[in-house]
């Protein structure tokens, strides 16, 4: 199931470019998460986690409790080098967290929490190559549309030009026009079932946007 996000991910995806992973809530997102993607990751570059409301937290725990021996080991690896913004009340349980944030609604607080954790990230000495987002889509599900206004004059102001993000979004708690607004700024976009994977949108190598 995520040999075709893997191949992506590893292979086309630029720094700028913003990848969502779309899922119902049916679907045990933990296994893909934890156990294929971030272990990847960690081991082409550094990864920076935003975690909305512990949402990657209760994932990690989900998979901690089911994985095999020697994958809880490569999970053990893989945490040493994440570091985590937590974005809202949670206790996250893996990776050092770098900054507590209090999400807000209010455009100007938004924006000031947005640069707060850019410049926190960019000042790293060794700069993440990858950025993965958990909680995103609950964060809308609770702010509502002025969230997504809110997200699209911050990438305006400060676009995500030194990372690839990767976006897991829960897409039973959002509108299908959030959605689509999401999709609309995204370079890709990957659907999960329990079936297997739909492509909804990639741009190929040499494309532009």
């Amino acid at each position: 199931m995520a040999s075709s996000i893997e191949e992506y991910l590893l292979g086309e995806v630029d720094k700028g470019e913003i990848i969502l992973i779309e899922h119902s809530s049916r679907v045990p997102i933990e296994d893909l998460s934890w156990s294929v993607l971030m272990p990847s990751l960690t081991s082409r570059g550094g990864v920076v986690v935003l975690d909305f409301f512990g949402v990657g937290s209760l994932l990690f725990r989900n998979y901690e409790r089911k994985a095999p021996g020697k994958d809880y080991k490569r999970l053990l690896e893989t945490m040493k080098g994440l570091k985590v913004v937590q974005i809202g009340p949670s206790v996250v349980n893996y990776g050092e967290v770098l900054e507590t944030i209090v999400p807000s609604e209010d455009s100007r607080n938004f924006l000031k929490n947005y640069h707060a954790v850019i410049s926190r990230i960019s000042k790293l000495p060794r700069k993440p190559k990858y950025m993965v987002v958990f909680g995103f889509g609950e964060y809308i599900y609770f702010g509502g549309d002025t969230i997504l206004k809110n997200l699209l004059t911050a990438l305006a102001t400060i676009p995500l030009d030194d990372w690839a993000v990767l976006a897991f979004i829960n897409v039973d708690v959002l509108k299908k026009e959030q959605l689509a607004l999401l999709e609309s700024i995204s370079s890709a976009a990957f659907h999960i079932t329990k079936g297997g994977i739909e492509i909804r949108k990639v741009k190929r190598r040499g494309e532009r946007e």
